[in-house]
């Protein structure tokens, strides 16, 4: 399958998901609104392409995003669509912060040759396949519990949307989200793993953490994609 039908069908995809939260919204009630939580969100391309499956008319979006070098553009983008929209009750909120599993900081790698990168990580190890990350050149950044913004704000929502797209951060957060029990309350999730730019040992030994991150959210029921 070529890039143009892999997309596709991920567009595909995500019609039938966002159709099946959005039942839910319905049966929830009048003017239940969803969540929809976009970790990585860099310049705004995936907040983009799922604002058209899950619309803001019905679903507030927390846009998570630590490289500061992104953030002019994400709010540009993030600004254009709330004034297309007018008044009508949406709400954006923009998170300058890393998804991790505890307020504190974290070193950012991977920012040397492009400063937007949408490869930035919180993993040193990540990409290691192409290029051996820069500790010196590592920005700081804000970190806080992804598994504890679930868990505050599922219960003001009809539903919650999650796309984890941070560069290697998944193999910490989600085995945090599955211990807290914060997978649960995801109603549709969109998750990139990245052992596949990962050279040996820690391909396999990555490799072999998302197989049993899988299992679980398998196990416990969780509506979950492949993302790319």
């Amino acid at each position: 399958m070529n890039m143009n039908d892999l997309l596709a069908s991920m567009d595909t995809a995500v019609t039938v998901d966002a159709a099946r939260v959005l039942a839910k919204l319905d049966a929830a009630g009048p003017g239940k609104r969803g969540l929809f939580i976009d970790c990585g969100s860099n310049l705004g391309q995936g907040f983009g392409q799922f604002a058209k499956h899950y619309p803001l008319q019905r679903f507030d979006y927390i846009l998570i995003e630590p490289n500061p070098n992104c953030l002019p553009e994400l709010k540009r983008q993030a600004q254009m669509r709330m004034e297309r929209l007018g008044n009508s009750g949406a709400r954006l909120e923009i998170l300058e912060q890393a998804a991790g599993t505890r307020v504190g900081t974290v070193k950012f790698f991977g920012l040397e040759h492009d400063p937007t990168s949408q490869g930035g990580s919180m993993l040193k190890d990540h990409n290691n396949r192409y290029y051996e990350a820069n500790e010196e050149r590592a920005l700081e950044v804000p970190t806080f519990s992804l598994a504890g913004l679930i868990q505050q704000r599922a219960p003001l929502y009809g539903a919650v949307a999650l796309k984890l797209d941070i560069e290697g951060g998944e193999y910490e957060v989600l085995p945090h989200l599955i211990s807290e029990g914060a997978h649960r309350l995801l109603d549709s999730a969109y998750i990139e793993f990245h052992s596949q730019y990962m050279a040996e040992p820690e391909h396999t030994r990555y490799q072999l953490l998302e197989d049993g991150i899988q299992a679980r959210l398998h196990r416990d029921g969780v509506p979950y994609r492949i993302w790319i």
